[in-house]
């Protein structure tokens, strides 16, 4: 199983108790914290139990048999404990039929949030009551925006035009991706989804009939497509917290004043909307359509705005057909990639590439979408590039090569790219892609000792690979503190070390200072994780630990297993907020 799961608090929200747990997966290190009912988890155990009548699953705690041992003050802290050991045992060992858990783990939701999300506005005057309207940004055949306030603070209240027989599933879809996310570093929050809906009348009353989502007064984008397609259209509505200003308007405002990006400003927008797009695909979320008016920048940040949207595949079948000549939209197909307007075989991996490639162009040279009308032709692509190579140097030129290839086999893919972009200062893109079809193999090394054979046979394989993914386990070991940093020297000299795992438990003679001093070697490390439960951690240690660990400035995820709690809550108010933390006291999630 992929996934881990721990219970890591307890909330109460109007008398009701919702146990919050990070789930985890192993594969991409991401998590996501949700908060569940109990009487959610007991259904769940049910379920489980009928699929599996002749397996014996862990006992879950009953409500009534945790009352009859606790008072109540200390009821809920104690079915914390029995859950989270509940929940542990379920995992290690899961019964053979095992559907409705491996669904929960992957899609399951948290309680508060779709309750926000799901909150009902069935008409017009209750939505002015919750929201008061200040400026149209957009409005177009497909939809409006308009930015709002709500209760002290901005945000931006959409309205899709969508046609009624398929409203419902475009809903459910717009629904389930946004009510998955629990993590709003790189995306915009959505708060409310809903349809205003047409009153009953008297008759329909009384007889109960379902409320329909309201018609549009006019027909919109209907009668640009096929008769089948001319049908009643609804609108759908979200309301999404206002971030900042879109990169379209931050790139009109540098070319009114004649004040390009600097090489560092771009390479903080390369970097920032790789780290975006990496967490859509870590989360499986794809066919997002990134444009440089949905990448939002404030100050230091930068999100994502429209993903999932509901009209967008109208909107796709309105400028691929042609009938946005002559309007504002006309030369919003320089996003698409090669492959949807020809209408081959598409991949929606690397659509975002494509996307990421024309946003950072546009952004390089300060240019519309009209100017970049032949992107398509690869002639064209090498003039911009070539121009923004002379403008920004050869890394940017390079990523930017790789990801508006025309082929799809030939193109970067969004992870790639990230990995490019983040040792950008250690090798020079080329010598990794350029003139190959292929994405570079990862190696995988493992080694269970210091010993000088090993060192050697390590030598070796770095010669021959271009990115490596390490684990060393020296488990039970006598680690001679010299040896340790001779070995981290020797892969610091490499060009990309994307991961390292260490295993310290249990060993003797290992110096904690000397240990973290010797990764420091490593400044292409992405993922970090380090066993080191066992080892005696000073505040010396301590001090000496945060210092390193801050200088690892690429670092993206860093898993600690530690005998400390004094370690880990320095490092916890110490590291950057933007590095991915996960702690183990002695192998208990914290």
């Amino acid at each position: 199983m992929i996934y881990d799961a721990k219970i890591i608090g307890v909330e109460t929200h109007s008398d009701n108790v919702f146990y919050k747990m990070r789930i985890i997966n192993s594969q991409t290190l991401e998590y996501r914290e949700i908060r569940v009912r109990y009487g959610f988890l007991s259904e769940l155990h049910s379920q489980l139990q009928d699929l599996n009548q002749d397996y014996q699953l862990p006992q879950f705690p009953k409500k009534e048999f945790l009352y009859s041992l606790f008072r109540e003050n200390a009821f809920i802290k104690q079915s914390e404990q029995m859950i989270a050991e509940y929940l542990s045992q379920l995992i290690k060992s899961p019964p053979p039929l095992c559907k409705p858990l491996l669904e929960f783990l992957r899609e399951g939701a948290d309680a508060i949030r779709q309750k926000e999300l799901s909150r009902e506005i069935s008409s017009k005057s209750e939505l002015l009551k919750l929201i008061k309207p200040e400026k149209v940004l957009k409005k177009s055949l497909f939809g409006k925006t308009t930015l709002c306030s709500l209760q002290g603070r901005q945000v931006i209240l959409h309205k899709f035009y969508v046609l009624r027989h398929q409203s419902e599933q475009l809903f459910g879809h717009y629904f389930d991706t946004h009510l998955y996310f629990t993590d709003f570093t790189f995306i915009c929050k959505v708060i409310h989804i809903f349809f205003l809906h047409q009153k009953l009348n008297f008759m329909d009353s009384m007889f109960g009939s379902t409320k329909q989502p309201r018609s549009c007064k006019s027909q919109h984008f209907a009668h640009y497509f096929s008769s089948q397609y001319k049908q009643d259209v609804v609108k759908l509505h979200s309301i999404e917290i206002y971030e900042g200003q879109n990169l379209e308007e931050i790139i009109k405002e540098k070319r009114l004043k004649k004040t390009p990006f600097t090489n560092i400003e771009l390479g903080n927008l390369i970097q920032k909307l790789l780290d975006a797009l990496v967490f859509l695909h870590n989360n499986e979320c794809y066919n997002n359509r990134i444009t440089a008016t949905s990448i939002i920048i404030n100050k230091d940040n930068l999100k994502l705005t429209g993903i999932s949207e509901p009209n967008e595949k109208y909107k796709e079948k309105y400028l691929i057909d042609g009938l946005a000549f002559r309007t504002e939209e006309e030369y919003d197909t320089i996003y698409f990639p090669p492959e949807k307007l020809n209408q081959s075989q598409q991949f929606s991996k690397m659509s975002d590439s494509w996307q990421f490639g024309v946003c950072i162009v546009k952004a390089a040279l300060l240019c519309t979408n009209r100017e970049l009308e032949g992107i398509h032709q690869p002639s064209i692509v090498h003039d911009l590039i070539s121009e923004i190579k002379s403008q920004y140097g050869d890394e940017i030129a390079n990523i930017l090569m790789l990801s508006l290839k025309n082929s799809v086999q030939q193109r970067a893919s969004i992870k790639d790219l990230h990995s490019l972009a983040s040792q950008s200062a250690v090798i020079p893109f080329q010598k990794l892609f350029l003139n190959q079809n292929q994405d570079p193999p990862i190696t995988f090394i493992r080694l269970n000792s210091l010993n000088n054979d090993e060192q050697l046979r390590l030598t070796d394989q770095l010669q021959k690979s271009t990115m490596i993914s390490i684990k060393i386990n020296l488990y039970d070991q006598e680690v001679d503190n010299k040896e340790f940093d001779k070995l981290m020297q020797l892969l610091g000299d490499f060009a990309i070390i994307r991961d390292i795992e260490i295993i310290l438990n249990k060993t003797r003679m290992a110096n904690v200072s000397s240990i973290l001093s010797s990764l420091a070697s490593i400044k292409s490390l992405m993922n970090l994780n380090l066993d080191l439960k066992g080892l005696e951690i000073d505040q010396n240690d301590i001090i000496y630990g945060i210092q390193i660990l801050k200088q690892m400035t690429m670092m993206k995820r860093f898993t600690l297993d530690c005998s400390s709690m004094d370690f880990i809550n320095f490092l916890r108010a110490e590291l950057d907020e933007k590095t991915k933390m996960i702690f183990y006291y002695e192998s208990q999630l914290i």
